[in-house]
């Protein structure tokens, strides 16, 4: 009999049985053909106990053979019908190698149904009304009858020979026919023909003829059917993948693990992945689960009814790089010096030509092709140019102050020395928007009658020229008249109000035509109109509501946070070039605000001060804490008549003991408003603040009493309790997402705006409609079984890690107030768990350091302790120290942290004391999975090859720099770099680093040097090819950082040696944008209604030009799911869409601390991780850290803690 397959890689001698070594590479079909005449060591059964003959349908392997077209059987498979004896000794493929056989030389053969058997395929008794089967046979599996179906035998009924495979056989007796979607009810007797095979790209689990292998005279089944596509054999025994395990049959109770059965479906248990009563089997038609075949991708093993899960087998222990028989060794000893770290690096000319050369942007290679398509509405309107002008006149715009005469300086200023002009600061936003409007007020004949427009800062659009090129607009008014101060009776004449002077001047006529003329040519530079028709779309809203950024607030709709905060929700606008159109980006929008109430509200909320005494006498620590949450807010006083004015730092001392210099007379400030406003302070005892200069002598203090907080003001100091907040208040489902964003839309009323009318704009009021495409997820293999993630997600239930730590020595700081019996009973049920996951805690009885039990200080303190008595405990030094503190606060965790990572120098694991009471397994297990990874170990691989990274020993580099946000003060930036370490790219190590604030990473050719060197060390190769994700760029820094960074590349290249040069592919990773997606269809959301993971958008809503795509990695815990949007600046790989796009999605599944896809490519989500958790290693003051540097930013100092020597090569971050 003839067997077909079309195998993806080469003929040779990597067959179909070639046992597992550690090379990284997944299976037979990643690799090689279908000949076994080698036995070479990656022959997955050949040299182990088992191999295939091809050609002539015969299989050894044990002590079976089968031979020919189903008649001849021999070997010691003898008690198939003895469900309580011994196991068979003849199971096949019985290698306790990592392949894909049975995992065990005597427990798991073909016979015995009571065990683990891969591919028990018989079945003694006549299947009930309930027995929905599996395929071929479903219904007849009888050794003495084959009674055929009967009515409702079939939960296979989505079947169908372009459906993906569902386990079993579609065989002709009772069972359902996958090449044609009908049942048929004849009974199959005599001389089955077992080999002929049905084909699909995705594979069809059984065949299409042939229902299971039957002897003439005996009714005995010993196989099912075998499908023989790319994924999924899922059926018998039989066939040309000895790796297949499930069979067709057994609708009884046995042992619930068997792979790939394809059996009773309709079981009592609704948690029934393969379907006997206990319903734990992985294969065969599910009962609500539908449980995953047998073979090398298993088929889909039926179709349950609510969930999918897909099992197949592990990988077993993984040890080793994964590029063993990839790649060659460096043999020229002094390369291996330079690669080893043993020379220095090699000097090199920052004038080499090749750094100065420059880095081109990539064009799009083409669009993706994988994965099953749909439609999606996107948050996308169109914007129609049919009646725009043929140029727009852009004028630039400069607000100056009006200089002070002699005629409006106080007489006592006159007799003064004159000092130089003092150099003006830049205005404001606000002021100069203000200043620009009144202008527009004042002069407004100047225009025209134009619709002129601007952007606030310093460009003025109109849709015509103007009369004039250049013009002076003098003594400009933002305020308005002056008010009338009452007289001083001093004789001085006050101040006049503050005036400007606006200078504008034509700058460039902009052509509408160059927007047409870039979609065919990408050289066409299309940023001066898009700009133009941004501010344009912009304008109406500026003038109407608050406007921060790209972002409008009507400050109507707001909800209260605590501490004088509230968060207001608006809208976001921005004009976009897509392909062959230009749209309108508009989604939903929230931010924080200050509650305009009093100053006082605010001070006391920064103090957490229940009253206003309470804010008296502060130290110094609260005094600094105070000045930096006041620092910058815009306050009203309330004493008399005033314009707003900002905060610039908070006084030493309190009011009755502020002095001040008052016409030579000495006074507090207390007394001072007292005596100049009859106002007696009720809070005399409590700090000023000043609204006057950063500049010594020049302050002007008022008291926090008589100020409020002015409205509109956005609020940047927000906490871990604000944002948790925000999340819960912001979270809409997609459905409620979308109707809020077509609302905001109508408001908007872009069909009545002059402005938009004026230059020619009309804006769309319906969602755009695009074309996605949806990959298929891998499999995720752990060492005893792989599964095909649901929806992104999978559990650790019965899984072990391929490659499991083995803790010796650590300990447990309980620095909370938890009772001794809780922390006994949380560490009894986290060895349970460590033992069952594969992490080998050899030390059961950790050392506990408990400050209840007379331990005294900081958790530093205990920490340290802690070490030291873990140091002289044992014969191996400490490996981790548990910390159990009381809350989630972010203060301690970073004390702990900066002790572990930067002092001591061994992982600490953080435990909130609240979750010891509810330590249950899947606790447990997820901080197993996090551990395992610090103590070096891996959780999980792949079982497909990635793209580009499994071909060819390959680096995935992630890098990102966290800037401080608004409201840390001057402190620094951090850059972090992380770098794979093996073919899996399971694990990272990083390097962080301080720097000033900028984009680029400064230090980065010494941190890839040293990261390149460790790739070295674990894998003993050279990286042939670089895959860099960079994290936290904006689009308008896109060529900047690309010449640097490539730069950078060049450099580290060159100091590991002359000839060294791999190819780069750079890609931008950006989750700061605001596309978002609604699925047309219910069926093709998920549960919550979001987009389904995988998803990939590279058509209508991206770049005419440029190598970019939204890819949606993750299912939405909450809210509306956010898709990553990931820009290819340069690819020297040669990637192609769909090889980018496939091995971005997937390394998302490589993400080790969760059993979770994330939104966005592993590599970057480190480096973000790096660059977070190095924040705490930053501090003012001194410590006794392990290494230190400092960084100055502005007028603070600030030291760092560099990383231990020992978590250089930790997964620290995690």
């Amino acid at each position: 009999m003839g067997y077909g397959y079309e195998p993806r890689g080469n003929d040779g001698d990597r067959g179909y049985n070639s046992s597992r070594s550690s090379s990284g590479y997944d299976d037979f079909s990643r690799r090689g053909g279908d000949s076994t005449s080698s036995s070479s060591s990656r022959d997955y059964d050949s040299s182990r106990g088992g191999g295939y003959g091809s050609g002539t349908g015969s299989y050894g392997g044990g002590d079976y053979n089968y031979r020919g077209q189903g008649d001849s059987y021999s070997g010691r498979y003898s008690n198939y019908d003895d469900r309580n004896g011994p196991p068979s000794s003849g199971g096949y493929n019985q290698s306790r190698s990592t392949g894909y056989g049975g995992r065990d030389d005597t427990s798991r053969g073909y016979g015995d149904d009571r065990q683990r058997g891969y591919g028990g395929n018989y079945n003694d008794q006549a299947s009930a009304g309930r027995d929905y089967g599996g395929g071929s046979r479903s219904g007849s599996y009888d050794y003495s009858s084959s009674s055929g179906s009967s009515a409702g035998r079939y939960d296979q009924g989505r079947t169908s020979f372009e459906s993906r495979g569902y386990g079993g056989g579609g065989g002709q007796s009772g069972g359902f026919d996958a090449r044609s979607p009908q049942y048929s009810s004849g009974r199959y007797d005599d001389n089955s023909h077992g080999g002929q095979t049905s084909y699909s790209d995705r594979g069809h689990s059984g065949s299409d003829a042939s229902g299971a292998y039957k002897r003439e005279n005996n009714d005995r089944n010993y196989g099912s059917s075998q499908g023989q596509a790319n994924r999924g054999y899922g059926g018998g025994f039989e066939g040309r993948d000895t790796k297949s395990f499930g069979g067709n049959g057994d609708s009884n109770p046995g042992d619930s693990r068997s792979y790939g059965r394809n059996w009773d479906s309709g079981s009592r248990d609704n948690r029934n992945y393969g379907g006997n009563r206990e319903g734990r089997g992985y294969g065969g038609n599910g009962g609500n689960r539908g449980g995953r075949g047998g073979g090398r991708y298993g088929g889909y093993g039926g179709r349950g009814g609510r969930e999918r899960v897909e099992r197949g087998p592990g990988i077993g222990e993984v040890h080793g790089c994964g590029y063993e028989a990839v790649g060659d060794s460096i043999m020229d000893p002094r390369l291996q010096d330079l690669w080893t770290g043993r020379a220095p690096p090699m000097d090199v000319n920052p004038e080499d030509p090749e750094l100065q050369m420059e880095t081109r942007i990539c064009r799009r290679p083409g669009v993706g092709t994988e994965g099953r398509t749909m439609s999606m509405n996107v948050n996308y309107f169109s914007v129609s140019l049919d009646k725009a002008p043929p140029e727009i006149f852009k004028y630039h715009v400069d607000v100056v102050h009006t200089p002070e005469d002699e005629s409006t300086q106080p007489q006592e200023e006159k007799k003064m020395e004159v000092n130089p002009p003092r150099v003006q600061r830049p205005l404001p936003r606000s002021i100069v928007r203000n200043v620009i409007n009144a202008a527009l007020r004042q002069y407004e004949a100047a225009f025209e009658g134009f619709h002129v427009v601007h952007d606030g800062m310093s460009a003025l659009y109109s849709p015509s020229k103007l009369e004039w090129n250049s013009r002076d607009f003098p003594n400009v008014n933002p305020d308005g008249p002056a008010p009338n101060d009452p007289p001083t009776g001093d004789g001085r004449r006050r101040r006049g109000p503050r005036t400007f002077i606006v200078k504008m001047k034509l700058a460039e006529a902009i052509a509408v035509s160059s927007l047409q003329a870039h979609y065919d040519n990408p050289d066409e530079n299309v940023m001066p109109v898009l700009q133009s028709l941004d501010v344009v779309a912009r304008h109406l809203g500026a003038q109407r509501l608050v406007s921060i950024g790209r972002n409008f607030f009507g400050m109507k709709k707001t909800h209260e946070l605590k501490g004088g905060k509230e968060l207001c929700w608006g809208y976001h606008q921005a004009i976009r070039v897509a392909e062959k159109k230009l749209l309108m980006n508009v989604d939903q929008a929230a931010t924080v605000f200050y509650e305009p109430c009093e100053l006082m509200k605010l001070a006391m909320s920064a103090l957490n001060a229940r009253s206003p005494m309470a804010v008296r006498d502060l130290c110094e620590r609260d005094m600094k804490n105070l000045a930096r949450v006041l620092r910058k807010v815009e306050v009203v006083p309330t004493h008399r008549k005033d314009r707003k004015r900002a905060i610039f730092g908070v006084s030493p001392d309190r009011a009755d003991r502020t002095m001040v210099d008052i016409k030579g007379e000495t006074m507090s400030v207390a007394e001072y408003f007292y005596r100049k406003y009859n106002l007696r302070l009720q809070h005399p005892n409590l700090p000023l603040v000043n609204v006057g200069s950063k500049k010594a002598g020049r302050e002007n203090w008022l008291p926090i009493e008589l100020c409020d907080v002015a409205p509109g003001q956005r609020c940047p100091n927000i906490n871990d309790l604000d944002t948790a907040e925000i999340i819960r208040q912001t979270s809409q489902p997609p459905s409620a997402r979308r109707e809020n964003i077509l609302t905001q839309v109508r408001q908007a009323g872009f069909e009545n705006d002059p402005f938009l009318n004026a230059f020619g704009m009309q804006v769309g009021q319906q969602l755009e409609r695009t074309d996605v495409r949806v990959l298929d997820p891998p499999d995720v293999q752990y060492a005893n079984v792989s599964e095909r993630p649901t929806g992104g997600q999978w559990n650790l239930r019965d899984k072990k890690f391929v490659t499991g730590a083995v803790l010796r020595n650590w300990g447990v700081v309980v620095d909370a107030n938890v009772d001794g019996r809780e922390v006994g009973n949380f560490i009894g049920t986290m060895v349970e768990t460590a033992g069952k996951c594969g992490l080998v805690m050899e030390c059961r009885n950790p050392l506990v350091i408990d400050r209840s039990g007379g331990q005294r200080g900081e958790v530093e303190d205990l920490m340290k302790t802690c070490y030291r008595e873990l140091e002289a405990r044992g014969d191996s030094p400490p490996q981790l120290i548990m910390v159990i503190k009381q809350d989630k606060g972010s203060v301690s965790y970073g004390r702990i942290k900066r002790t572990s990572d930067t002092v001591l120098g061994i992982p600490s694991q953080c435990i909130v004391a609240s979750n010891l009471r509810r330590a249950n397994l899947q606790l447990c297990a997820n901080v197993c999975l996090k551990m395992n990874m610090k103590l070096s170990g891996k959780n999980s691989v792949l079982r497909e090859p990635l793209p580009l990274v499994s071909s060819c020993p390959t680096i995935v580099i992630g890098a990102d720099v966290e800037h401080p946000r608004s409201g840390m003060g001057s402190r620094p930036s951090i850059a972090s770099v992380v770098a794979s370490m093996d073919a899996y790219s399971a694990k990272y190590i990083g390097r962080v680093a301080v720097q000033k604030a900028a984009n680029d990473i400064q230090q980065l050719p010494h941190m890839l040097r040293d990261l390149f060197l460790s790739f070295y060390r674990s894998t003993d190769r050279r990286p042939e090819r670089v895959v860099y994700y960079r994290d936290g760029l904006s689009e308008g820094r896109f060529y900047d950082v690309l010449q640097t960074e490539m730069r950078a590349l060049r450099k580290t290249f060159k100091m590991l040696s002359d000839d060294y040069n791999p190819p780069v592919t750079f890609v931008v990773v950006n989750k700061r944008h605001h596309m978002r997606a609604f699925p047309v269809n219910a069926g093709d959301a998920d549960k919550k209604g979001n987009v389904v993971p995988g998803t990939v958008i590279d058509t209508g809503v991206v770049s005419p030009h440029r190598f970019d795509f939204f890819l949606y990695g993750h299912s939405g815990i909450q809210g509306t799911s956010v898709p990553c949007h990931y820009t290819v600046l340069h690819d020297e790989n040669g990637m192609s869409a769909d090889e980018l796009q496939r091995l971005t999605y997937h390394l998302g599944y490589t993400f080790s601390r969760c059993t979770r896809s994330v939104s966005f490519a592993t590599p970057a989500y480190y480096a973000h991780l790096a660059a977070g958790r190095a924040r705490f290693f930053l501090y003012e003051g001194s410590s006794d850290t392990a290494s230190m540097s400092t960084a100055t930013s502005n007028s603070s100092t600030f030291d760092f803690a560099g990383l231990h020597k020992n978590m250089l090569d930790c997964m620290f971050y995690v």
